[in-house]
Order: C-alpha cells, then structure tokens, then sequence
C-alpha cells in the first residue's frame, strides 16, 4: 500500500512498531537473553503479517488490532511482566509508532508542498520519524516505569484501553479514506486531536503512578512516626526495668541477712524467680539497638519464644536511632507473628546476627517456616489481615536499607525464613555515614 510516497507495507509497519516495543522495554525487568528472544520475535512478526496481508486489509480495525496482539506479546516474551502490565505497553508502543508514522507523512508533505527537491520530501520525513522515536525513548519510555514495572491497576488499564480505541478509529478513518494534502488540513486535525490522546494517556498514567507513591509514603510516613514513638516508649521502659532489677538486686542481698535460713530461701527462690526478667536485657554495644532487642525479648519471653542473638551493635552507630528501631522492629515483630503459633517449641526460635564481612555491615534475622511463600516484587505476600499497613513491614525495612545505600534479600531455605541486609561501610568501618 503506498502512502505518498513511503511504502507503508507489512514489513515497514512491523520493524517500526518493533522498535517502538523495544524502546518501551529498555527500562524495564527484562527475561534472560533479551536480544535474542527480541529477535527471534521481531523475525517471526515480520513473517506472520506479510503472510496475513493477503487475507486482512492493511489499516483496517482487524489489522490494528492483530498488531496490538503483536506488541503485547513482545513484552510477555521479553520482559518480566504481568499480562496487563504487557497488555498496557502494548497500547502506549502502537499508538507512538502510529503517531510517528502520520508524524513522517506531515512533514513529508510539508517539504513537497514548499517544492524541495524529489528525494528531499521522504528523506526529510524519515529522519523527523528518527528524531521523534529517539525523543520518545529518552523521555516517556524511561519516565513511565516505575523500579522496571508498570503499576497498572483495571481503572487505568481500561480508561487506556478506552483511549486506544479512540485512536485507532481515528487512524482507521484517515488511511482508509483516500488521501488529502497537507492544506486541507485533515491531516493536521486528526494528528492534533491524536496528540491530544497521547496527552491524556500520559497524565494518566502519572496522576495514578503519582496517586499509588502519595499513599504509599504517606503509609511510610505514618510507620516512621509510630515507630518513633514506640521507640521512645520503649526505651523509658527499658529504663524503669533495669532500675527496679537492680534495686531487687540489693534486696535480694540484704534479705540473706535478716531471715531464718528455710524461709529465707524459699522467699529469695521467688524473688529471685520475679527478677529472671533482667535475663532478657540485651547489650550489644549500641544503646538502641539494646533498647529494641531488649523489648522483643521481653515479648518473645512471656510467648516462650527463645531469642539467639550474635551482635556486634558497635558496626551501627552510623545509623538514626529511629533507622534502627524501623529495621529491628519490623524484622523481628514479623518472625515473632511467624512462629507464634508453631506447638513444637523446638521451632519456636529466632535467630539475630549483627557483623561486618567485606566493608559491609550485615544484619540477618531468621525464624523456622512451615509454608511455602508467595513473592511480589522480591518480596512475600502478607498473611497479615489488611488493618491498614498491609504488606509495608518489609517495605518500610527496604525503604530504610536503602537510605544507606543498602539493599534487603529474603528468601525462604531450609525450612527457615531469612532477611538478609546489606549496607557498604565505605571505609568506615561501621563509625560514620555510609555515602
């Protein structure tokens, strides 16, 4: 099918709308051997539309839409992505590869109508295309994503697909009609009411983007500000229990002196017996981290739950107290929530390790697993019931890790659940602030 002068065939429109899935999935999380698997399909696109423009019109509703199939499937293949999320980059890589191709023909047209020289109107069409699809691919394509993945929930998924219709009956009508110079300005009109489109699919796309990280941080705001104050709750409790232990201490030895010896000592064994509490005191060489610690084992100890703790608290003092409690308390508060029902008190345990290994501060909590686990996003689905901070333990501890350049790992191995957190110390041998 010609088109004033471009050969607007099968081949042509496959490479172009190719190219534009492969600037679309440049940002993303892509599958093993991206290139090959990108080439092997581009190939296989290519066969398979010359083949059915036998049987199918070009430009027609059936021949957008096996094209809109086309680029779905490139991301499924390619990419690391949900079925909407590809289904989603599919609509944005059709549409600018339309845009770019009715882009070409204007400017084209344009240079014939000011009369350039034969060879000058395509040329000058092709490199606007060029310089268009590179626009796109340095700006939407790497601004849309957010940490390699579309966030793409059915509203905005079917407001786009709206939108994608809307402009294919627009593209249908334009190259299904004959066509018209550039001053008739049908053309014009058309690109311009496209455009605009393209505008309300990207606003769209941020306002939700923009809607879902508002709530989210504000979710991590209200955490980093509950946390505090647990935080300083707990370290006046923390406080007080060391006081009156160390006061019972005393009367514990002044009692010896003053009772007779039979009921001296059944009446130390419960004092004594009261007091085993201080046992649960923790002290690692960081006053918060024994604060945290300290109060987790003092809830583990009255849910019989054993703290193992190997900690080297010295490694953190680069870190904000209130950092410390957020990583500690929401590691631990989640393998107490774990393991809190396990009958078999061989099972019910935690492991802590605090050290440095490399020029990297190391935090590692364990805790014993029964079920296997469901991962979203590196990390495991909540089993928690959604009171309002669903699944933003973990996130809160990611979030926290990487404000020190770290990053958090979780796995489930060996029936025992593990969360691991790097943090490079950058020479600083845990005493100053990781860059």
């Amino acid at each position: 099918m010609k088109l004033e002068g471009f050969t607007m065939g099968r081949a042509w429109t496959s490479v172009t709308l190719m190219v534009c899935c492969m600037l679309f999935c440049l940002p993303l999380e892509r599958r093993e051997r991206p290139r090959l698997r990108a080439a092997v399909f581009v190939t296989a696109v290519i066969a398979v539309s010359v083949t059915l423009g036998r049987l199918i019109p070009q430009a027609s509703l059936l021949d957008l839409a096996i094209y809109y199939l086309f680029a779905s499937l490139f991301f499924l293949a390619c990419g690391e992505l949900r079925a909407q999320e590809a289904m989603y980059c599919g609509i944005w890589s059709l549409i600018i590869q339309q845009v770019g191709t009715e882009l070409m023909l204007l400017v084209k047209d344009g240079a014939e109508y000011i009369r350039l020289p034969s060879p000058a109107g395509p040329l000058t069409g092709l490199l606007a295309g060029l310089v268009f699809y590179g626009a796109i691919g340095f700006t939407i394509a790497r601004w849309m994503p957010h940490k390699g993945h579309y966030d793409v929930g059915p509203r905005q998924f079917i407001s786009a697909l709206f939108l994608l219709v809307i402009f294919e009956l627009l593209f249908n009508m334009m190259f299904t009609v004959k066509y018209q110079p550039v001053d008739s300005g049908r053309t014009v009109t058309v690109l311009l009411v496209q455009c605009y489109c393209v505008t309300v699919l990207y606003l769209q796309n941020e306002l939700f983007k923009k809607s879902a990280m508002r709530h989210e941080l504000e979710t991590l705001d209200r955490l980093w500000h509950q946390q505090k104050e647990q935080y300083s709750l707990a370290k006046e409790n923390i406080a007080l229990i060391n006081r009156k232990c160390h006061d019972l201490k005393h009367q514990v030895a002044a009692m010896r002196t003053i009772a007779g010896p039979e009921e001296r000592e059944k009446y130390l064994r419960e004092v004594e017996d009261s007091v085993r509490i201080y046992e649960a005191i923790v002290q690692t060489g960081n006053e918060v981290l024994d604060t945290v610690l300290t109060e987790k084992s003092l809830l583990c100890e009255a849910k019989h739950i054993k703290v193992n703790c190997v900690a080297d608290g010295s490694r953190l003092r680069f870190m904000d107290p209130v950092d410390l409690y957020a990583i500690f308390g929401n590691a631990l508060d989640n393998a107490i929530e774990s393991i809190k029902d396990f009958q078999d008190p061989g099972l019910r345990f935690i492991d802590v390790q605090v050290y440095t290994e490399r020029q990297f501060l190391i935090i590692h909590v364990s805790n014993p697993l029964r079920h296997s686990l469901t991962f979203q996003d590196g990390l495991p689905v909540s089993t928690k019931p959604n009171n309002g901070y669903h699944g933003f333990g973990l996130k809160s501890i990611r979030h926290t890790a990487r404000k020190y350049g770290g990053c958090l790992t979780v796995e489930a191995e060996d029936g025992c659940f593990h969360l691991r957190i790097l943090i490079p110390l950058n020479g600083t041998d845990g005493g100053g602030t990781p860059s």
